[in-house]
C-alpha cells in the first residue's frame, strides 16, 4: 500500500474573510474554531478570538472585535481550511451572535457565531396551504422567496394538498425530504433536495494510524427491521393502502457485503415496523414513504464516529474508505453525515466526523 506523503511543514490555520475581505488579524487572534455541518442543512460557526492586543495609535491595549469596524451582526463571513493543495471553503454564512467572556486572570475572549443562509428558512415559520404541486416544485418555490436558486433531483407525486402548520420553512422542507429518502442542503445561494446516491461528492480515504488519528466503530441490529410497511387511504380510489418495502431496497447499496436486515433475520427472525402516525393519500406515496423509512433505518446499520487531520476534502455526503480497521468494517460504502471542522493551539486543525454504512464485511 502506498500512502500519501504529507508535507513535513504546512499552513493550517484558518483565512477568515469578512464581506468579501480577507482579515489575517482575526486568523492571529484566533483561539479556536469549528465549523459544524450536518444532514439537516444549516452550517454553523463558532470561533473564539482573543479580545485584547495592540492598537494603532493607542498606547494601551483596549478590547478588540466589539467596535463593529469588521464583526458586526448579518456581516458576511467566510473560512477557508486545509494545507495549500487542498485548501477549501469550510464555512460562508451571516453573524448571528457576538459574546464576550472576561474571567479574573486570563484574557478576555470574544466568540462569534454564525450560520449559513439557511438561517432564513429557519427563522420563517407560515401556515400555509399549496396546492396542486410537487414536492420539487415546493423547493423551488420556497427557494425563491429568500433569494436562493434550487435544484431538486427529486421524484414523487403532485400533491393536491400539502400543509405546512405553524412551521419554519426549513423545518417543512426537512419533513418533506425525510419522506422521500432525500437530503437537504446549501451549496452557495443554490438550496438542493436529492436523493444520496444523486449527491456527487469525491471519495476521501481515511488510514488508522496515518491520517485517521480516531475511529470508534459500532454495528447495532436495535432498529433495523426486515421490512417497512405504510397504511393509508387511497382519496380518489376510496380504498385501504398498505405498502411495504423490504430488504430489496437495501441490497444495491451493500456492494455484496452483509446487510443489517440479513443480519436481523439470522441472529433474531424477522422484525417488522407499521408506520401509521403519517397517512398516505396515493399507492405510490405510501411506497416512497416505506421505501425511504426502510433505507434509513438500514445505512443507520453501521456507525463510525472519528477524528482525521484536517481535511477540508471531507463534507457531509463525502463516501469514506476506511483502511486498517478490521475486515468487520473494512472498506467504502461509508457517507458522512456530519462533519466538524475544528482549530485550536493545541491540536492545530483536525476534521471530526460521523458517517453510516448499511453492511458489514468478513467475519458477521
Amino acid at each position: 500500500m502506498t500512502l500519501q506523503r504529507l508535507p513535513l511543514q504546512a499552513e493550517t490555520r484558518p483565512a477568515l474573510s469578512v464581506a468579501g475581505q480577507l482579515r489575517p488579524h482575526l486568523t492571529r487572534d484566533l483561539v479556536r474554531l469549528e465549523a459544524r455541518h450536518d444532514l439537516d442543512g444549516l452550517a454553523r460557526l463558532e470561533m473564539t478570538l482573543t479580545a485584547v492586543g495592540p492598537a494603532e495609535g493607542q498606547a494601551h491595549e483596549p478590547l478588540l472585535w466589539l467596535d463593529g469596524e469588521v464583526l458586526d451582526f448579518g456581516r458576511e463571513l467566510e473560512v477557508t481550511m486545509g494545507a495549500e493543495a487542498g485548501r477549501a471553503t469550510v464555512f460562508a454564512g451571516r453573524i448571528s451572535a457576538i459574546e464576550l467572556d472576561m474571567s479574573q486572570g486570563r484574557a478576555p475572549e470574544v466568540t462569534v457565531r454564525a450560520e449559513d443562509r439557511l438561517m432564513d428558512l429557519r427563522m420563517t415559520h407560515r401556515c400555509q396551504t399549496w396546492l396542486q404541486l410537487t414536492d420539487a416544485e415546493l423547493v423551488q418555490q420556497i427557494a425563491a422567496r429568500h433569494g436562493l436558486q434550487a435544484q431538486a433531483e427529486i421524484d414523487g407525486p403532485r400533491h393536491a394538498c400539502l400543509q405546512q402548520w405553524n412551521q419554519s420553512d426549513l423545518a417543512f422542507l426537512r419533513e418533506r425530504a425525510r419522506r422521500l429518502g432525500a437530503e437537504l442542503w446549501l451549496d452557495g445561494r443554490t438550496l438542493h433536495m436529492a436523493a444520496r446516491e444523486q449527491r456527487q461528492q469525491p471519495l476521501v480515504t481515511l488510514i488508522q494510524g496515518h491520517n485517521l488519528v480516531h475511529v470508534q466503530l459500532r454495528a447495532d441490529l436495535a432498529h433495523q427491521r426486515s421490512s417497512v410497511h405504510v397504511a393509508g387511504w387511497d382519496d380518489a380510489q376510496a380504498e385501504a393502502l398498505d405498502e411495504a418495502a423490504n430488504d430489496s431496497a437495501v441490497r444495491a447499496e451493500a456492494q455484496g457485503g452483509t446487510h443489517g436486515p440479513a443480519v436481523l433475520q439470522q441472529a433474531f427472525g424477522e422484525r417488522h415496523s407499521l408506520r401509521t402516525r403519517e397517512v398516505p393519500l396515493k399507492g405510490d406515496e405510501a411506497r416512497a414513504w416505506a421505501r425511504a423509512q426502510l433505507l434509513t433505518r438500514a445505512r443507520r446499520f453501521v456507525r463510525a464516529s472519528g477524528v482525521a487531520e484536517g481535511d477540508a476534502g471531507l463534507q457531509v455526503g463525502s463516501r469514506l474508505c476506511l483502511q486498517r480497521v478490521s475486515p468487520l468494517f473494512e472498506g467504502d460504502g461509508y457517507v458522512a453525515t456530519q462533519v466538524a471542522h475544528r482549530f485550536d493551539l493545541v491540536h492545530g486543525y483536525r476534521t471530526h466526523f460521523e458517517a453510516e454504512r448499511a453492511w458489514v464485511g468478513q467475519g458477521a
